[in-house]
């Protein structure tokens, strides 16, 4: 791909020292660049699409303007970005990049965003309706690919829906803390840390922030794919099983409260001959009373015996530890140095319980995988809160009164 400025009688000689090698940022091989001539204000540009160092790779994408990271360095009377070139496949598009900034191409007026294809000899004007500032564009010369080449090249680009990430406005500060706290919620989660109703909370709060910039949450089901939804398939024919394992699902029992549903393989053991096997009642297990969905699903008159029904004693909560996170660092510390903790603390763990479950396990010390996930260093804040958990973690002092937060 080659660009001359309108009127150009004669391309520049590789041999005059006015060509410069990979021009703008990022600089890419094979692009050149040679300083304007007397009497016009463009330079040449040549973009060597067979380069062997580039023509493996994806198309470059190409900006023009005034700025020093512009591959096509414009005077300063230009804004800093005005256009860009790329390439799709084997065709070149030209994109405007400024509403207030038009270019013609071809005399007609292009639409920011929109990109236009190329063709070998079209001209391109950057200072509409001045004629000082007019491109052609030469797709078909020696330095172009030859017929059944395609460079660079026949694979699609790197992330296309990213080639305008640079143009883009910066991302308001609530949509970064956003992003770092679903970071830290795929790391917990990745430690079983999280439960199914934080993820549910979760989505509801980055929903509020959506909501709050303008940007819509469609389903991936529905709109995602740009498609309906496809049809269940016609299910799998039944076929008979083998005699061993037909034997084996003979004597099979269902799951506590799924007896009045089919079994799974049962039109299976209908082609294999074990139709009357299906047609007998089965009995059901011991459940173990205190789970709601068993004792919800399986009928009083199937339980054996009521004298084996398993019975779990009630779990007595310590009502120190239902105190919020921000609430404990201001009990446990006076002075409040302790609040500096807080926000790296709140990020990682839940509650003062899951805390208590998970580092402090022997009764008289804090693990020491807390401190390091809570950024705590200093020695003394290390023993202020094992004397807490110490204090109010024993069967006497759970007991005993309960916080003034819980009151």
């Amino acid at each position: 791909m080659r660009l001359d400025p309108l009127g150009l009688k004669e391309c520049s000689s590789w041999t005059d020292g006015g060509w410069f090698e990979k021009p703008g940022h990022p600089a890419f091989d094979g692009c050149w660049i040679h300083t304007p001539l007397n009497g016009c204000c463009l330079p040449e540009f040549e973009f060597l699409e067979n380069h062997d160092k580039i023509k493996g790779e994806p198309a470059p994408v190409l900006y023009v303007g005034s700025g020093f990271d512009c591959h096509i360095r414009l005077p300063g009377t230009f804004p800093s970005r005005i256009c860009r070139f790329m390439k799709h496949n084997s065709s070149w598009f030209l994109e405007a990049l400024l509403p207030k900034y038009q270019i013609h191409l071809q005399g007609a007026s292009l639409e920011v965003g929109q990109q236009e294809p190329l063709k070998d000899g079209d001209i391109i004007n950057l200072h509409p309706p001045a004629d000082d500032a007019v491109y052609v564009i030469h797709l078909d010369f020696a330095g172009s690919p030859k017929s059944g080449e395609d460079y660079p090249n026949k694979y699609p680009a790197r992330f296309p829906c990213r080639s305008s990430l640079l143009d883009a406005p910066e991302a308001p500060e609530e949509l970064r803390r956003l992003a770092w706290q679903t970071d830290q919620m795929r790391r917990r989660s990745e430690n079983d840390q999280v439960r199914v109703a934080d993820w549910s909370n979760f989505s509801q709060y980055v929903k509020q922030h959506y909501l709050k910039h303008g940007i819509e949450c469609t389903s991936w089901k529905e709109q995602g794919r740009g498609r309906p939804w496809d049809a269940k398939p016609a299910s799998f024919p039944a076929r008979a099983l083998p005699k061993w394992i037909s034997e084996l699902l003979d004597v099979e029992q269902p799951l506590v409260g799924l007896s009045h549903r089919a079994l799974p393989f049962a039109s299976a053991l209908r082609a294999s001959g074990y139709e009357e096997r299906l047609q007998k009642p089965m009995s059901e297990p011991l459940c173990v009373e205190g789970d709601a969905n068993l004792a919800d699903a399986v009928e009083p008159e199937r339980v054996l015996d009521q004298s084996l029904v398993v019975k779990e004693p009630p779990v007595e909560e310590n009502p120190w530890l239902q105190m919020p996170i921000h609430a404990w660092l201001e009990s446990i510390d006076d002075s409040l140095f302790m609040l500096q903790y807080c926000e790296q603390i709140v990020s990682n763990f839940d509650s003062l319980k899951q805390i208590h479950d998970i580092y402090f396990r022997d009764g008289s010390s804090i693990d020491a995988q807390f401190y390091k996930a809570a950024g705590i260093t200093k020695l003394g804040h290390k023993r202020i809160i094992e004397k807490w958990f110490r204090e109010k973690c024993s069967s006497e002092q759970a007991a005993g009164s309960c916080p003034k937060q819980l009151k």
